[in-house]
């Protein structure tokens, strides 16, 4: 089964089990993934016949046409599925005013890849993105960029690799006209230009808001709008610097999710690193999670700077009962301290502590549980003070 014949049943599948609105994005990925307008106009027409509502648009007859038409596509992918966009080599970056140094980090990223940047403010995440788009330059190491074999300019480096700072220049216009105008300078125009602009708008939850201007539009929505303009020029790299700050958590989720699918498009794979505060939701997409502590890695891929005889089970709860309560419920399974940071119990346990072990002391005891996690192999162990 080719990968958009896969994608194609995941969305009949997403359709029957009452997933409405995850199917509509995913279909409109399937039909992204043609690159033909003729596809584009009969989705933006299935958009506009059923008023955007998903549960309808799923149960629609020219739904079902258009997945048959596309499911008998033969659409394959030109990129190689471990093609390296970019290798860094031992960054470091000092700053001439004051003792912050950032560095040294290594690693690389593929396309269809996510690397999510983690860590507290002031640890070096942007300091390492601008170093990645070549806003600043390396006191030592190395970025070896594979998109610049044939040697481009700095302008054509950067019409493949797009950096979207926390806090986005205002824009000008309505939010339409600059989408178009950002297609009409990469060369699309007319029809195409218009459909292009809709299908990506219809992709981000943002058909509502096209007319609109910037001053009319909250901070969240401009991250998105920021997001589709990026996303209509193609890129083979996106770096985003703090893309969740202004979402709520739903959004979050959406987002980050959104992204991890259109960065495996068939036709327009690219791959993604931000930073974020967000940890859970980041870790969910992420392939690979860089966690920076006074700018050093101090997590990356699974590789946790601890010796072996560190080694432990870390749960995360959060309860109204005391201490002296945590301490009873746990006394026989392994426990080694408790740390709390006055909303939630941090819960070390001997290496061999098995979570069944764990769940079946907190029923016995009847311990009331809002929440609980294990982030034994989680960057937010690294959080903890």
């Amino acid at each position: 089964m080719t990968t958009l014949k896969s994608k194609i049943t995941e969305v009949r599948e997403f359709y029957s089990n009452g997933d409405h609105h995850l199917g509509l994005r995913r279909m409109i990925d399937c039909v992204l993934d043609t690159g033909n307008p003729v596809y584009y106009k009969q989705m933006i027409e299935i958009l506009e016949t059923c008023k955007d509502d998903s549960l309808v648009i799923s149960n629609a007859p020219s739904t079902k046409s258009l997945l048959d038409t596309i499911d008998a596509l033969e659409i394959n992918s030109n990129i190689k599925q471990d093609e390296t966009l970019f290798k860094v080599n031992d960054l470091q970056k000092q700053y001439a005013n004051g003792n912050f140094k950032m560095g040294p980090v290594s690693f690389e990223l593929k396309y269809k890849q996510v690397i999510g940047l983690v860590g507290e403010n002031g640890n070096g995440k942007t300091t390492l993105l601008r170093l990645l788009c070549k806003d600043l330059e390396p006191d030592n190491g190395t970025i070896e960029y594979s998109i610049e074999k044939s040697n481009p300019s700095l302008y054509e480096l950067r019409s493949k690799l797009i950096y979207i700072p926390q806090r986005a220049p205002k824009w000008f216009g309505s939010l339409m006209d600059n989408l178009n105008f950002t297609l009409s300078m990469h060369g699309v125009f007319n029809e195409e230009n218009r459909l292009l602009s809709e299908m990506i708008i219809a992709r981000l939850g943002l058909r509502p808001y096209k007319h609109l201007n910037w001053n009319r539009i909250s901070s969240g929505y401009r991250t998105r709008f920021e997001l589709a303009k990026a996303l209509l020029r193609k890129p083979e790299i996106l770096l985003l610097d703090e893309p969740l700050s202004n979402l709520d958590i739903i959004s979050q989720q959406t987002i980050l999710q959104d992204l991890k699918n259109l960065s495996g498009s068939i036709i327009n794979p690219f791959g993604i690193i931000l930073s974020s505060q967000q940890l859970y939701e980041v870790e969910k997409i992420s392939d690979m999670v860089i966690f920076l502590k006074n700018g050093e890695p101090q997590y990356q891929n699974n590789t946790i700077k601890v010796n072996e005889d560190e080694l432990e089970i870390i749960y995360e709860m959060e309860t109204d009962a005391s201490r002296d309560a945590i301490n009873e419920v746990f006394v026989s399974t392994g426990l080694k301290a408790i740390q709390y940071n006055g909303g939630v119990y941090v819960l070390h346990f001997n290496s061999g502590t098995s979570s069944k072990t764990i769940f079946n002391a907190i029923a016995q005891k009847d311990l009331q549980v809002r929440y609980i996690r294990n982030i034994s192999q989680s960057s937010r162990r690294f959080f903890i003070h």
